[in-house]
């Protein structure tokens, strides 16, 4: 429990001056948990992982469940990390170079080529980097790099990987390419071992594990290397000679490798592999499966063995999934230190201050602030099954919403009212009337065998378009109307406007209609077979978005401008927030635009493909492909940030602070409360609750007194 605040210490929970906005956003993840990126390396040096991924993405951890995201100063992929005498290295495309001397604060520098470096190591003198076109760096300090000859035989194929270990480097790359060198200067190919008949895969990862001696213990330190097809290597002695592991039992792609004193683990697409000695050899079990103590089936990159918390080992992939696997009996269980649905998400919209997103399995979730989501419950009956049904589309207005999706599939929500009790601070009881709106969900008979892929509201009436050009109307209960469509197209997106309702589809179709029954279609000019897949009506224009970048923008419904979008990717979706357009789309494509005629491309912190956008408070959100879901506050909340309690002692501070999710702020201090340092810490508040807890270091002198605030930080 935090102690009273001391008498010499005043806190101020006001924030002064208001920040500037951001020309890129910054964004957050708010699931999968602790965030979605593709992990494609991991370390843990000294008490800290960390985790690289795509556009720039850093995170760090002490514990391997609170993931801090860290500034790396690049939007290039990260590929690989590795320590140097207490220096972290990060190495990354077009020749990328990230490093830190406190996992914290990172530098970014460009070693000047497009070489994309994947694979980093090092000895106790010298860094190494390989990567594509056979490239070899080295540096002395993890900060000046020298790029060295390539080694010898390896053509233009990429080294994929390098591991340091027992006074050796070890490269590999495509095509079973192997070489070993003293001093990353000087190499020396080396033969893979001879497999039916020759090993030609690729080598995706090398490692260097070190072993223990006594009984039962794998006694032997070595490298390993890890291919396609299900295969792996081994060598132990220092990369010389290699041999082929047998019994693997795996065919799928192989990424990962660690080991420990008693175990090997090997990882890849789909795949999981525990080795454990035999008198003459090792038996492999897979370790993927559907019981709930095994990994789940999923693409893994990267694994570790960690010694200094729980002897676990780790594995991270695809879209953030992490698992730890820890012994009992001799046997590795597997668990998932968070759980967070991967459905994909295709459709997300606001209503009533809820945010709400629907997907595969007939998956429905809800938000009321962005950050925390609950996932909420659909009958399995009528048209709805938890394992064939996608919703590809909600929609509605403050009393109604409905959730459309395949073979006709529909779930509604009504704003009915829920009473709750609660309980006061002072034990008394309290009632609350709570709407059940986007939360209690029923399951419709299907209308029709069509898909139903997207919602509108025109004069508070929903319509619901899909495949071979359905258009319908609801009319409560089980009670449809079906309207006559002049097109078979699929239509995807159904939008209303000034002069009626617009509705959107495959093969460039644009339908209107004056009053959602009598409905017409648009020649445009010129035509386009691209997909339009959504159209908004935004601040009085219509706007339809899709295939190969196309923008179309329109005041009436009849005439359409084409806007040059800058990009071929497939765009998804449209929102605003703040006179600002914000576009997302494929591969994490974000486009931004103040005037829809002119447009920039800025993307988002993922690759992954985003199909839907909803925007609440100064918050953008985007929803998209295995769960994800991103945020930004665009317009900075300016509430205050509260101090709720504060302790010193062992020559630490440690505050608890309350106010809104991605609230950025530094902690000033002044010793007279009129001369305020500006070079206080600078915190985020993550957490969906809205407080943060703050450790500060003081070193073993306790501090003169100091009053303390916190500013706004942009």
């Amino acid at each position: 429990m935090l102690r009273p605040l001391h008498s010499w210490c005043l806190v101020m929970g006001v924030m002064l001056g208001s920040p500037s906005g951001h020309a890129d956003l910054i964004w957050r993840w708010s699931n999968p948990a602790p965030h979605g990126n593709n992990v494609v390396d991991m370390g843990y040096f000294n008490g800290l992982a960390v985790q690289v991924a795509e556009r720039g993405q850093i995170y760090t951890s002490s514990d391997f469940q609170n993931w801090t995201p860290r500034d790396s100063h690049t939007t290039n992929s990260l590929q690989a990390v590795t320590s140097f005498g207490g220096r972290i290295l990060i190495a990354g495309a077009n020749g990328t170079m990230v490093y830190s001397d406190d996992g914290a604060d990172f530098a970014y520098t460009n070693l000047n080529t497009t070489d994309w470096l994947v694979g980093a190591a090092a000895s106790p003198n010298l860094a190494v980097a390989v990567g594509d076109n056979a490239a070899i760096y080295t540096s002395l300090d993890g900060a000046s790099w020298q790029q060295q000859a390539q080694p010898p035989q390896v053509g233009a194929s990429w080294l994929l990987s390098v591991a340091y270990g027992g006074g050796t480097f070890v490269t590999v790359g495509e095509g079973g390419y192997i070489a070993t060198s003293s001093n990353g200067t000087n190499w020396t190919r080396r033969a893979a071992p001879l497999a039916n008949p020759t090993f030609a895969n690729d080598l995706n990862r090398v490692v260097w594990i070190e072993s223990g001696s006594g009984p039962n213990l794998l006694t032997t330190s070595g490298f390993w290397a890890v291919a396609n097809g299900g295969r792996a290597i081994y060598s132990t002695n220092n990369g010389v000679t290699w041999h082929l592991v047998s019994g693997l039992g795996s065919t799928n792609a192989l990424y990962a490798a660690a080991g420990n004193d008693r175990t090997r683990l090997l990882g890849g697409e789909l795949d999981v592999r525990l080795g454990t000695p035999l008198a003459n050899g090792m038996v492999w079990t897979r370790q993927t499966g559907s019981s709930l103590l095994s990994a789940p089936e999923w693409t893994y990159y990267t694994a570790l063995w960690e010694t200094n918390g729980s002897s676990s080992y780790w594995l991270a992939g695809d879209t953030g999934m992490l698992v730890e696997g820890y012994a009992t009996n001799n046997t590795y269980n597997w668990r998932l230190p968070f759980y967070s649905p991967r459905d994909w998400l295709w459709d997300v919209t606001t209503v009533n201050g809820l945010y709400v997103a629907v997907g595969d399995h007939a998956r429905i979730m809800t938000s009321d602030n962005g950050v925390a989501w609950s996932i909420e419950q659909v009958p399995s009956n009528y048209s709805i099954s938890s394992t064939n049904t996608v919703f590809f589309g909600i929609g509605g207005h403050t009393n109604l919403l409905l959730a459309v999706g395949n073979q006709g599939s529909v779930a509604v929500s009504s704003n009915l009212f829920t009473a709750v009790v609660t309980t006061n601070l002072d034990g008394s009881l309290a009632t609350n009337q709570v709407s059940d709106l986007g939360v209690i969900w029923s399951a419709l008979p299907a209308p029709t065998t069509n898909d139903l892929h997207g919602v509108g509201v025109f004069t508070n009436q929903i319509f619901t378009v899909g495949g071979n050009g359905t258009i319908l109307k609801y009319n409560g209960g089980v009670d449809w109307t079906r309207m006559a469509a002049p097109t078979t197209a699929y239509l995807s997106s159904v939008e209303s406007f000034a002069g009626g309702l617009v509705a959107v589809g495959d093969s460039g179709t644009v339908l209107t209609s004056p009053n959602g029954t009598l409905w017409t279609k648009v020649n445009l000019s010129p035509p386009t077979t691209n997909w339009l897949y959504r159209v908004r009506c935004l601040n009085g224009t219509l706007v339809a978005i899709g295939e190969n970048g196309t923008i179309l923008t329109s005041a009436d419904g009849a005439n359409w401008i084409r806007r040059a979008s800058g990009t071929t990717a497939w765009l998804n979706d449209i929102g605003i927030v703040a006179n600002t357009y914000y576009v997302v789309g494929t591969q994490g494509t974000v486009l931004t635009s103040t005037n829809l005629a002119t447009w920039t491309s800025i993307g988002a912190n993922t690759l992954k493909s985003l199909y839907a956008v909803a925007s609440q408070n100064g918050q953008l959100l985007a929803v998209g492909i295995e769960g994800v879901i991103i945020r930004s506050q665009v317009v900075p909340d300016l509430n205050p940030v509260n101090f709720i309690g504060f302790n010193r002692s062992d020559g630490v501070n440690l505050w608890f602070l309350a106010g809104n999710p991605d609230q950025r702020f530094r902690l000033d201090a002044s010793t007279n409360l009129i001369d305020w340092s500006t070079n206080g810490p600078t915190l985020e508040i993550l957490d969906g609750s809205g407080t943060l807890w703050f450790i500060q270091d003081t070193g073993s002198n306790a501090p003169s007194p100091f009053f303390y605030r916190t500013t706004l930080w942009p």
